[in-house]
């Protein structure tokens, strides 16, 4: 079996060498920290917290200085603008649909101007300034129903929603504050496999249902057309197809390795282009017209209003209720912002930088005070655009595995810079594309994390031939557990999906979402009990996690990051007789 160094290898030389946590001058201060840390956890049940900032400033030396340079060089080059331009469609027709949600919601409060502003001014800074520039910013569902929310309460108490909507950002900006400085991101060592996978699945099943759901729209709104129905799905079906046809050639015997690779990162771009010629294409043939995205023209906000929102227009007893909405929503944000970044910073990318979820949670602490000032929507790491980034961004090898991932700040920077510049300068162009195009990208981008999704690939053994099974084991959970055991247990999980489903989906209790999810990592524990740690070993890579938890905290506050990929970068070559199963 050959192999051979990336490209990629020349990108990074000093970030695969082990990055020492503390400097030679510091060593014995650092060292009595971390065994006094190591004692508390020895002693605690369940350890967590730090000294205030201690977690923070082990990011910013771990992570953001040593390697800030090299995350601006490591970005130049061909295949990081391939997945900026991908990404760049992806988050504007997410921002553009979530603006017209949060617009609905709102009754026009707020809009698609401002969830395009926020979108690209957030993404910009936590771009420069974040432990893990592989996670995209941006908004989410669990976001848009809260929003709702808080819109429809305070309706019912007969306050100004915009000041109220500040005070509650203003909250929870500084809980997510107080728990930077605390480093309760270290809860974060306590998840396994269980919570981000099954959160990731949420994620990806409400992509597939959204652009499935406005596609479907056009049958059935009133006054519908035939034709412009048949030519949105047939459009979305199209650019899906293109997208995932020339992301395929990776694989395929067809051309040189280099040419392959290049095609397949132009992908998501050639299937916008293929369905955008299409449109025009029909639309002269058939003489009709086809719903597009609905951009803003201008820096004006929804309604009219100054930018800049009156805080102190709010009754005092709001300024000080806000409390109560603020801590629910900040927990929510936390969960989404550090769930995610854990998503991409599993083992299997085998990342080499590190991570810093403290200094990632002091960058959403600070935008989401700038937001509510302003009255936009508050933000934090999104699900399936931050898989598919760091996806868009990875070496694969002949079996799918990630050898290796680009990490760097210029492509995340570029993606937001250019959702920036789409409002003032590219309106006039990106209108002209159907949003039947968009929505088969936004298809591709569910589809595309719901397969790399091993809960999802194993929720498949539910329907499957057990005759079958036995003659066919290609996967480990298959291979070396009974089925009944693989089976249980996903059913756990596929229970705790359609619970985080049906409470998102229901208004009345949407408030308490955010309690569900914190609830995934009580499940997994509690779930544990009833299977063999060996068995959990291959479900969930881990059998006791508060032990794995422990063992994890004494690592990072020792300056170790479990799961750094410290090796050179390789790709390994499928040998002459290989035949994939």
């Amino acid at each position: 079996m050959a192999a051979f160094a990336t490209p990629c290898a020349r990108f990074s030389t000093k970030a695969r060498r082990p990055i020492p946590c503390w400097t030679a001058k510091k060593t014995c201060r650092k060292s009595q920290i971390a065994r006094a840390a190591v004692g508390a956890a020895e002693k605690a049940e369940l350890p967590v917290l730090e000294q205030p900032g201690v977690g923070l400033m082990r990011d910013v030396k771990r992570r953001l200085l040593p390697h800030v340079w090299s995350d601006f060089k490591d970005g130049m080059n061909a295949k990081t603008m391939a997945s900026a331009g991908f990404l760049f469609c992806a988050c504007l027709s997410v921002a553009v649909a979530f603006g017209a949600g949060v617009a609905v919601v709102t009754q026009g409060q707020m809009g698609c101007i401002e969830m395009v502003l926020s979108t690209a001014v957030c993404g910009v800074v936590y771009a420069l300034t974040c432990g893990q520039p592989l996670a995209i910013s941006g908004f989410g569902g669990a976001h848009l129903a809260f929003t709702g929310l808080l819109y429809s309460l305070s309706e019912a108490v007969g306050v100004e929603f915009l000041p109220a909507y500040a005070w509650v950002g203003i909250w929870s900006s500084f809980f997510l504050f107080v728990m930077t400085l605390a480093s309760v991101s270290n809860l974060v060592l306590y998840f396994t496999r269980f919570t981000d996978e099954t959160f990731s699945a949420l994620s990806s099943v409400i992509f597939i249902y959204e652009s499935t759901k406005t596609i479907a729209k056009e049958f059935v709104k009133p006054g519908a057309d035939p034709t412009t129905a048949y030519l949105s799905a047939l459009l979305a079906a199209l650019t899906f197809i293109t997208i995932r046809t020339f992301a395929g050639i990776r694989k395929s015997i067809f051309f040189k390795k280099k040419a392959r690779e290049l095609v397949a990162d132009f992908a998501p771009t050639i299937g916008i282009a293929v369905g955008a010629l299409a449109a025009s294409k029909a639309i002269g043939a058939f003489g009709t017209t086809l719903p597009g995205l609905a951009l803003p023209v201008g820096l004006h906000t929804s309604t009219g209003r100054p930018w800049l929102v009156d805080i102190f227009s709010a009754p005092v007893w709001v300024r000080w209720g806000a409390i109560l909405p603020a801590i629910m929503f900040s927990l929510l944000l936390f969960m989404d912002q550090v769930i995610t970044t854990r998503l991409v910073n599993t083992p299997d990318n085998k990342l080499r930088k590190g991570w810093g979820y403290h200094l990632d949670l002091l960058v959403v602490s600070a935008y989401t005070l700038f937001a509510s000032f302003f009255g936009l929507p508050f933000m934090t790491a999104a699900t399936v655009p931050s898989l598919n980034h760091t996806r868009s961004l990875a070496f694969v090898d002949y079996k799918g595995d990630v050898a290796g991932v680009i990490e760097n700040r210029i492509s995340n920077f570029l993606i937001h810079l250019g959702i920036g510049f789409s409002v003032l300068f590219l309106q006039p162009l990106l209108v002209s594309i159907p949003l039947a195009v968009f929505m088969g990208l936004f298809l591709y981008l569910g589809v595309s994390a719901a397969l790399n999704n091993k809960f999802l690939n194993r929720a498949t053994l539910l329907l499957a031939d057990p005759d079958r099974l036995k003659k066919f084991r290609p996967k480990k959970y298959v291979r070396n557990l009974p089925v009944s055991v693989t089976i249980k247990y996903t059913i756990v999980q596929l229970t705790c999906l359609a619970s985080l489903w049906l409470v998102k989906s229901l208004p009345n209790v949407g408030i308490m979402f955010p309690v569900l999810v914190a609830g995934l990592v009580p499940c997994r524990l509690i779930a544990g009990r009833f299977f063999d740690n060996e068995h959990l070993q291959v479900l969930d890579d881990c059998g006791d996690a508060l032990e794995a938890g422990r063992k994890a905290f004494v690592n990072e506050v020792d300056g170790i990051q479990s799961g750094v990929a410290t090796e050179e970068m390789v790709i390994l070559e499928a040998p002459d007789d290989y035949e994939e199963e």
